[in-house]
C-alpha cells in the first residue's frame, strides 16, 4: 500500500491486514521553521489515546533536541528511550519502521537510529497515526523477508510499458557489488543493472543470445553501503529511467522490445526490503 499526496494531520489509519515481520513503514514529509515536536504512533484497537495500547510511540522533539521512544500498556507508560534528533526546524524527514519478531529497527533519513524491543506483541498492532508540526507527503506500508539471491515471475503483464519496478533494499556493510536484472521469457537481460563498490560505478548492460553488449557506467555512484535506497525503474517507451532515492540516476535505451518483461532477479551484498510494481 502506497500512497503520494499531502495528508491531513492528524492522520489515522487502520492496517488492512496484520503487521508482519520483515515489513516496514515508510513516513516521509516535511517539518516547519516553527515546528516544534510530531509524534508517530502504533496503536492497538483503535488510533487515538482512549487507553488502549500503543506499542511503540515515537516523538521527535525540537523543543528539547530528541527523539523520544516508549510504549503505553494497561493504562500507563513505560520507560522512555531517547536518542539525538538529527533533523532540524524546516528539514525534510523520513522515518522507517521496520518490524522483526522481537524488535522494530527504526530508521531516520535511510540509516538505523534505533533498535526497539517489544513490549507488546507485533500482532497487536491494527492502527497507525501521525500528529504534530510536520506537513506528510508520502506514506508506504509493505514488504517481508526476500531470500538473496531473489528470483522471481513478474505476474500479470509484468513490468509493461508506462510501469514502474520499485526495490526497497540496503547494500551490506562490506557489500562489494549487487545487481538487478529485468528478464524476458526465452531468458535475455534486458536491463542488467550493478552497482559495484569496488569499482565505484553501476553497470547497465544487456544480455541478448548469450551474449552481453557494450556496457554503460557513466555517473557517480548513488548508494552508500548500510544506507537504505529506493529504486526506481520506469518502463518508458524508448527506454529505462532510473531514479535513486527520487533522483534521476541514468536512461537506459532500450535494446530489446520492451514488452513482456516477466522475471526478476537479484543477487550480491544487499538486503531487499520491499518490492513493488506500480
Amino acid at each position: 500500500m502506497a500512497f503520494e499526496t499531502n495528508y491531513p494531520v492528524p492522520y489515522r489509519s487502520k492496517l488492512t491486514e496484520p503487521f508482519e515481520p520483515g515489513q516496514t513503514l515508510i513516513v516521509k514529509g516535511k517539518t516547519g521553521e516553527d515546528s516544534v515536536r510530531f509524534t508517530i504512533n502504533l496503536h492497538n484497537s483503535s488510533a487515538d489515546f482512549s487507553g488502549n495500547d500503543v506499542p511503540l510511540h515515537i516523538s521527535v522533539r525540537f523543543d528539547e533536541g530528541k527523539i523520544v521512544f516508549n510504549t503505553f500498556s494497561k493504562g500507563e507508560w513505560g520507560k522512555e528511550e531517547r536518542k539525538s534528533n538529527p533533523w532540524k526546524k524546516g528539514d525534510d524527514v523520513d522515518i522507517r519502521i521496520r518490524a522483526h519478531d522481537s524488535k522494530f529497527q527504526i530508521f531516520v533519513d535511510q540509516k538505523e537510529l534505533k533498535e526497539y524491543e517489544h513490549r507488546v506483541p507485533l500482532s497487536a498492532i491494527t492502527h497507525f497515526s501521525i500528529d504534530g508540526d510536520v506537513i506528510v507527503n508520502h506514506i508506504h506500508w509493505g514488504g517481508k523477508y526476500y531470500p538473496v539471491p531473489y528470483e522471481s515471475g513478474l505476474a500479470h503483464d509484468g513490468l509493461a510499458p508506462g510501469k514502474t519496478l520499485v526495490v526497497y533494499g540496503c547494500p551490506e556493510k562490506k557489500a562489494k557489488r549487487f545487481h538487478i536484472n529485468l528478464l524476458k521469457k526465452n531468458g535475455d537481460i534486458a536491463l542488467h543493472f550493478n552497482p559495484r563498490f569496488d569499482e565505484k560505478a553501476i553497470i547497465r548492460n544487456s544480455l541478448i543470445a548469450n551474449e552481453w553488449g557494450n556496457e554503460e557506467r557513466e555517473g557517480k555512484i548513488p548508494f552508500e553501503k548500510a544506507v537504505i535506497f529506493d529504486l526506481e525503474i520506469h518502463n518508458e517507451e524508448y527506454a529505462f529511467a532510473i531514479n535513486v532515492n527520487g533522483e534521476r540516476f541514468a536512461s537506459y535505451a532500450h535494446r530489446l522490445e520492451p514488452h513482456e518483461l516477466n522475471g526478476l532477479q537479484i543477487g550480491g551484498d544487499v538486503e531487499i526490503t520491499g518490492i513493488q510494481i506500480r
